[in-house]
């Protein structure tokens, strides 16, 4: 029996076992198929070689945002991508930053290997609420972990601050979706 096969199957369940937990949470009405945009595909690539810098993903109401941003980590996690994935919605994110602030979670989104902050901006931001962004994304930016964003905002400077803009935007890689809306097409 050669040695490395049990460190394969060894990973290869890993992998098997990450992809099957991403799946479960993966919200049914974004699981069905659809076009991942090219820029966020090429943008899952550059997760493996650690090259990924922000994703930024804009467009109007049902234009598959979040659909893309689920999408390219799943196809990421299939072949092989061991990082670690947190995803927050809106309503995780006014349950951490609270107040009182989840300090535990906060330092979860600071350290984990991709945060994903879906539909920013969709509640209002407040000054508490951007203080303790920042305090993520900063120490994200200063350690180049991404961090992926879904908004149908037009005006981030307007709502987050030109601080918070400028660590998000550094070096980030931005999709700008367009169309009708998805939910209504059907």
């Amino acid at each position: 029996m050669n040695s490395a096969q049990p460190a394969d199957e060894w990973a290869e369940d890993r992998r098997q076992r990450r992809l099957a937990a991403f799946r479960k949470r993966r919200p049914v009405m974004l699981s069905g198929p659809g076009v991942l945009h090219d820029d966020v595909a090429e943008w899952g690539s550059r997760l493996f070689d650690k090259t990924a810098r922000n994703l930024v993903i804009v467009g109007d109401i049902g234009t598959a945002k979040t659909w893309n941003v689920w999408e390219v980590l799943e196809r990421a996690i299939k072949v092989g991508y061991a990082g670690t994935v947190l995803i927050a919605t809106p309503a995780e994110w006014q349950d951490v930053v609270g107040p009182p602030a989840d300090r535990d979670r906060l330092r979860e989104m600071r350290e984990v290997d991709v945060l994903v902050l879906d539909d920013l901006g969709s509640n209002r931001i407040n000054e508490w609420q951007r203080e303790n962004l920042l305090a993520v994304v900063d120490e994200r930016w200063q350690h180049a972990r991404p961090t992926a964003i879904t908004s149908n905002m037009d005006d981030f400077d307007g709502a987050l601050g030109p601080r918070l803009t400028s660590r998000l935007g550094d070096g980030a890689t931005v999709v700008m979706l367009e169309g009708a809306d998805f939910r209504t097409a059907r």
